[in-house]
């Protein structure tokens, strides 16, 4: 008998995920248009309303990329990479499939989803941090923005090669250094100093004789 009854079972299953996933969108737009009005939300978004209300396998045997588009999808909305991991854990997503260690699946995440953008990618990551699915934008307005952020990084490239380039020169101008003298032996200095008074009586004789006086 349970076997005759577990189709009907998952559909009444799926069809509850639906409603709940309906109930969620509702309590979310209210607390949108709370905040919009300078009002406090009104509903508390749990755990399960944040992961999207996924099934336990929901993401068991997929790739990164089809459950992360799947569950953005679901959501119909951008999402931080800390919220789209928990919806993968909770979907039951093999995580050492791909070989990512515990301590390390949120940055191998976000750099996955980062690889997976662009002209020919699934998502598109907002300045905020947040991903969301490609189709969902104005594919004229993220051209702008890639042709704006490519400019921009070419704009601090051109200025870190200048600043490195002036450095050489600059280095160049620096007046050099005065060498500290170095103290000569007294041997040196007594020849020296016996140097100059013969010097000097060569150039005055009388001073010679009148200190010999």
């Amino acid at each position: 008998m349970s076997d005759e009854l577990g189709p009907a079972i998952a559909a009444l299953q799926r069809k509850l995920e639906d409603q709940l996933q309906g109930v969620a969108d509702t309590k979310r737009t209210i607390n949108m248009l709370l905040k919009m009005s300078g009002q406090p939300e009104q509903y508390a978004e749990s755990d399960n309303e944040r992961s999207g209300y996924v099934r336990s396998d929901q993401f068991y045997g997929k790739g990164v990329a089809t459950a992360a588009a799947e569950y953005l999808a679901m959501r119909k909305q951008a999402c931080q990479p800390d919220e789209i991991l928990s919806a993968l854990k909770a979907g039951g997503f093999d995580f050492d499939v791909v070989g990512w260690p515990e301590n390390d699946r949120l940055r191998s995440l976000a750099i996955s989803l980062a690889k997976n953008t662009g002209s020919a990618g699934k998502f598109h990551r907002l300045k905020n941090g947040a991903f969301g699915l490609r189709s969902w934008y104005d594919e004229d307005f993220l051209k702008k923005a890639a042709s704006g952020a490519e400019e921009a990084k070419a704009g601090k490239a051109k200025k870190k090669r200048a600043r490195l380039k002036a450095k050489p020169i600059q280095a160049a101008r620096q007046p050099l250094e005065k060498s500290t003298p170095i103290a000569k032996p007294k041997l040196v200095r007594a020849k020296e100093a016996a140097s100059n008074k013969e010097d000097a009586a060569a150039l005055d004789p009388d001073a010679e004789r009148a200190q010999s006086a």
